[in-house]
């Protein structure tokens, strides 16, 4: 090979390598800037949320007009109220087919706060509007602590299903909920009509930069309570109370402090609206758990900084309120913090008072059982003895005496 050949040769290798070169650089472009309109290609679900408000009697929340109509997203009507639910939240995807197993359950979504919003990138492998998908869920997750399991009913998701949640805290501030009803939006602001007891979801078609908007209604599993507090209204003129931190622990028949709880939730789809919690079932275990209702070393309240100041007229503690495995439990104790201030606003005593109190010994409204969804009020009146013996240690040390 002479020298014009050879150079020929190389010349034509390195335009070889180059066009190489460049179709592979064309093709990654391709593949990275624009999908392929693959009804396998992953989606990115957001979601929106309402959650059906507490009631305080039996009564209220069995003629709640959210129980007896549908809702409209994004703006819940009635019973319901729009939330922003914890960062960890579980949603179960499960595939709508006859004789379904807990190997059917395709995703497990969580609350991500990328982009402002709910999502999680899901592969979906027939998505369309022939496969459609079956949507359960429960908030909030512990992840040290809480197992969650479903299992399908009569063999098949759509009928419903049975959720286990495990280690579940007997006490808490949070508030435990599962989806009880689920609906899908075009957009974010685009309205949807849903109703509790419909669980089924059917992805979109198309490139996998559409986005599904998916709905959800969440119900309260546990009741709750808060407490209102007053002084006498002789006394508030002698002495300033701040309560400075209250505790809260649960304690069984035998005096022993309850930790946690397991749970059994029964779903049913239905078409009728009615609810579709069919049966919620608690076990309760003996262990730690002790609440801080309120500290005003962590409170983000500005106003309670230095204390709650308590007056003769009700104080509402919804900050200090709890959510509570519903049942038969009755006895608690509550250990509060408060300091006392004279005339001239001088501290002249720090006290802790530790009371047990069984709700069913309650002098107005007793409460013996609890339900989900209910909401009771705990009266604590602070009211000393002998007002008018100012040396007697009652008017520096007042009981706090829990009444209803």
């Amino acid at each position: 090979m002479n020298k014009i050949q050879t150079a020929t040769y190389y010349l034509g290798l390195l335009l070889c390598l180059m066009s190489g070169l460049l179709l592979e650089a064309c093709s990654s472009d391709s593949t990275s800037d624009s999908r392929p309109d693959y009804s396998s290609s992953d989606r990115v679900v957001r979601l929106s949320a309402g959650a059906r408000q507490y009631h305080v009697d039996d009564a209220e929340m069995a003629s709640a007009p959210g129980l007896t109509r549908d809702v409209t997203f994004p703006s819940p009507s009635s019973d319901w109220t729009s939330i922003t639910p914890s960062d960890n939240m579980l949603v179960f995807v499960a595939k709508d087919k006859e004789n379904a197993s807990q190997s059917d359950v395709l995703s497990r979504l969580f609350y991500a706060t990328t982009n402002s919003g709910w999502q999680s990138n899901i592969t979906i492998t027939d998505a369309g509007l022939d496969n459609n998908y079956l949507i359960y869920g429960f908030m909030p997750i512990d992840a040290e602590n809480v197992s969650i399991s479903l299992l399908s009913t009569n063999t098949n998701y759509k009928a419903g299903t049975t959720m286990t949640i495990k280690g579940l805290k007997v006490l808490t501030q949070t508030d435990p909920c599962v989806i009880v009803g689920v609906g899908k939006q075009e957009t974010s602001t685009s309205d949807v009509t849903l109703k509790w007891g419909t669980f089924d979801f059917t992805f979109k078609e198309g490139t996998s930069d559409v986005t599904d908007y998916m709905s959800i209604l969440l119900d309260h599993i546990y009741s709750r309570y808060h407490f209102k507090v007053k002084i006498d209204a002789d006394y508030a003129q002698l002495r300033t109370i701040r309560i400075t931190k209250m505790t809260l622990e649960a304690l069984n028949n035998d005096g022993q402090t309850l930790g946690s709880v397991n749970a059994t939730v029964n779903i049913q789809a239905n078409t009728t609206n009615s609810n579709p919690l069919s049966g919620v079932t608690f076990s309760r275990n003996v262990g730690a758990r002790m609440v801080t209702l309120f500290d005003k070393t962590t409170t983000t309240n500005t106003s309670y900084t230095n204390g709650i100041v308590l007056d003769k007229i009700n104080t509402d503690f919804q900050e200090a309120g709890f959510c509570l495995a519903p049942g038969d439990q009755r006895i608690f104790r509550l250990t509060t913090e408060y300091e006392v201030y004279d005339r001239d606003n001088k501290l002249i005593r720090i006290n802790t008072v530790p009371n047990t109190f069984n709700t069913a010994n309650f002098k107005d409204k007793k409460i013996t059982t609890t339900a989900p969804g209910l909401e009771h009020t705990i009266q604590i009146i602070v009211n000393p003895t002998y007002l008018y013996v100012l040396s007697d240690s009652d008017l520096d040390n007042p009981p706090f005496d829990i009444n209803n």
